[in-house]
């Protein structure tokens, strides 16, 4: 064949790629994403090499500081104008967090990811005591660290139980302001995190449970359970439904207010179900979900017997109510590393009894919460999500003033070098209080800590955690809380971790006497799989 031959050949072919493209963008249909996957390159976790090889080895200790050592490239960044109508990666796992590890077994194919998925808190879905739901799941190793808990494969799920043992110190444990008298304390905590490794859908429970004893000042065991069962059904590409089921126990901490003359462990117990649907028109998504959920508070006992009646025993059955929510959010995909949204909230909290115990206030509220915000990510070193709104809870009492307040949301990592990790949260919430005359909790916390890899088994990090409480209504009250810490963690093997905390506590509160500085220190080993 001549020369003149080929070159038209090619201009020919040329020509029928161009016009078979102009009509899948006319169409509506995705342009395919050209990756290892299209190219016909297997990928097994690694770089792909000259000639179709995949060498797991490829980007170890060479890389360059701040760059992906010993882990899995993400795939080829797009071109300018970005791959809409093409799913984008899972933003679930934040920078710092589980580079390289594949989002399925091998040979299981990506799974589906979520649509129009959140990682910033609810303001209006935390309950008495400061009830937190929303957790971002716990940061994944990469998968050529030689000290990463493998998992145990039951079938379809991966499971990731740990258990972690730990004894310390406290010299202020029941959170008194002046000379207190300290004690030493044991603590035993367990996890379970399962997940399913399906292409399509998916099902994961997360659990933990913990126990702390205090040798003599202090009663109880202080438990704090939480467990959250999430499935999501991908009826289509662009069609999901999303349930959760949840359930927590957890005890009241020393220094609340609200537990001022409680002689032990103050149970709280909630349980809630959650059912959405998520729908994708190529950038928008849409996603709007129902949230029930009770919570309750166990009777406690009293320090001293009440003087009137004798009992030594607290009636909290006016604290139970139901709380009722529906969410919108939307969503739209500017490019594949910026996703801002816009979402809205209401609720309304249904008390078992209109009138507390004590007959001075008439109980429950109805609220709602809006917020403006985007997911990002920056060059692989920043990603995050960020919100900002307002929020107001009007109690139904019409002698009380409503809770309200700017809403500031937040959860960034950044990593400036592979073995350095900064994150930071700030979060606000909406809580209801029993205190007299309070007619709810404006409450604002944020957190930065920074997280270094000594050593491929050593990692020490830092914190600075930050807590203000301000009970609206005639209570007049505020309590800050400031918590410096300083921890480390060194792996013996994939199996055995050697863990150490120090943490400083300073409470400033307005009410007289509540003042108080606590030091604690502890160190445990750590079991996990």
């Amino acid at each position: 064949m001549s020369r003149r031959a080929i070159f038209r050949a090619v201009l020919l072919a040329s020509a029928v790629a161009v016009v078979g493209d102009a009509r899948a963008q006319s169409s509506g249909e995705p342009l395919r994403r050209l990756d290892e996957r299209t190219l016909g390159l297997p990928v097994q976790g690694g770089r792909p090499a000259a000639g179709g090889r995949s060498t797991p080895q490829a980007a170890t200790q060479d890389g360059l500081a701040g760059g992906d050592y010993g882990q899995t490239p993400a795939s080829p960044t797009p071109l300018a104008g970005g791959d809409f109508g093409v799913e984008p990666a899972d933003p679930g796992t934040l920078a710092g967090g589980g580079y390289g590890e594949p989002a399925t077994p091998e040979g299981e194919g990506e799974r589906t990811a979520p649509i129009a998925p959140s990682y910033l808190a609810d303001p209006l879905a935390a309950g008495p005591g400061g009830f937190d739901r929303t957790r971002l799941r716990r940061p994944a190793s990469p998968v050529d660290d030689a000290y990463a808990p493998t998992g145990v494969t039951a079938g379809a799920f991966t499971l990731r139980p740990s258990l972690e043992t730990a004894a310390g110190y406290d010299d202020n444990p029941n959170r008194v302001d002046g000379s207190a008298k300290g004690s030493g304390f044991v603590r035993l905590k367990g996890e379970l995190d399962a997940q399913s490794n399906w292409s399509r859908h998916a099902l994961d429970f997360e659990s933990s449970a913990q126990i702390r004893r205090y040798e003599s000042v202090r009663p109880g065991y202080e438990p704090d359970l939480n467990a959250a069962l999430s499935g999501r059904l991908d009826i289509s590409e662009r069609t999901q439904i999303n349930a959760q089921l949840r359930g927590s126990v957890i005890a009241s901490q020393p220094g609340d207010p609200e537990t001022s003359g409680i002689k032990g462990d103050e149970i709280s117990r909630s349980v809630g179900a959650t059912l959405g649907v998520a729908q994708r028109f190529n950038r928008l998504s849409l996603r709007l979900d129902g949230l029930v959920d009770r919570y309750t508070v166990k009777d406690s006992k009293l320090t001293n017997p009440d003087p009137v009646t004798g009992d030594d025993m607290r009636d909290n059955s006016d604290r139970a109510y139901n709380s009722y929510q529906a969410r919108l959010r939307a969503s739209y995909d500017l490019s594949p590393k910026l996703q801002p949204f816009v979402e809205t909230s209401v609720d309304t909290r249904d008390y078992d009894q209109k009138i507390d115990n004590t007959g001075l206030r008439h109980l429950g509220s109805d609220g709602f919460a809006v917020r403006g915000g985007a997911q990002f990510e920056a060059g692989r070193l920043v990603t995050g999500e960020l919100g900002l709104g307002y929020g107001r809870q009007t109690p139904k009492d019409g002698g009380l003033k409503p809770v309200e307040g700017v809403l500031i949301d937040g959860n960034v990592a950044w990593t400036p070098t592979a073995l350095t990790t900064v994150r930071g949260t700030v979060r606000t919430s909406l809580q209801e209080t029993s205190l007299v005359n309070s007619s709810g909790i404006l409450d604002r916390s944020g957190e930065l800590s920074i997280e270094h890899q000594f050593r491929r088994n050593f990692i020490g990090t830092a914190r600075l955690a930050f807590d203000r409480a301000e009970y609206k209504g005639g209570a007049k009250l505020t309590q800050d809380q400031l918590t410096a810490g300083l921890g480390f963690e060194y792996k013996i093997n994939r199996n055995v971790a050697l863990t150490g905390k120090f943490d400083r506590v300073w409470m400033d509160s307005t009410a007289q006497g509540a003042d108080y500085v606590a030091s604690i220190v502890e160190f445990g080993l750590k079991f996990r799989r």
